[in-house]
């Protein structure tokens, strides 16, 4: 009998490997591993932020990861806590990403970013001055 099951054994495991059913599991896995690496990758980045905007960033990132990880937990109402954990450290390695890349994109173009504020703040004041005007002349 135990010849018959060895046998069985072996032919299945013939077949799984002739349909390559194990270079489809080693793809996944390796894929599932460069992801992971990415990940730690990504949280050990050093954007070269100021340390008063990476406590700002820091911050953020906790809240917004917190929150986000909640509501989607709590939209499927699933609350197991192993699973959440690692949601929050993917949700929270993204945001975390996501700020400072915006943070350092406003620091490389804070001259274009201020001077636009203030040319639309310039427009926006004439704008109502001139509006004010007109309708003062109207009425009067």
């Amino acid at each position: 009998m135990r010849d018959a099951k060895s046998i069985i054994g072996g032919i299945i495991l013939l077949i799984l490997i002739a349909t390559g059913v194990f270079s489809v599991l080693l793809d996944l896995t390796s894929e599932f591993i460069k992801l992971t690496l990415w990940i730690f990758q990504l949280s050990l980045t050093d954007f070269g932020l100021s340390p008063s905007i990476e406590i700002i960033v820091k911050s953020l990132t906790f809240i917004l990861s917190y929150a986000l990880v909640g509501i989607i937990f709590s939209a499927i109402r699933l609350f197991n806590s192993d699973v959440m954990k690692y949601a929050y450290f993917v949700v929270s390695t993204m945001i975390g990403f996501a700020l400072s890349a915006l943070i350092m994109f406003l620091q490389e173009h804070i001259i274009i970013i201020s001077w636009s504020i203030l040319g639309i703040t310039i427009i926006t004041i004439f704008t109502i001055v001139f509006l004010v005007k007109k309708r003062n002349t109207l009425k009067g």
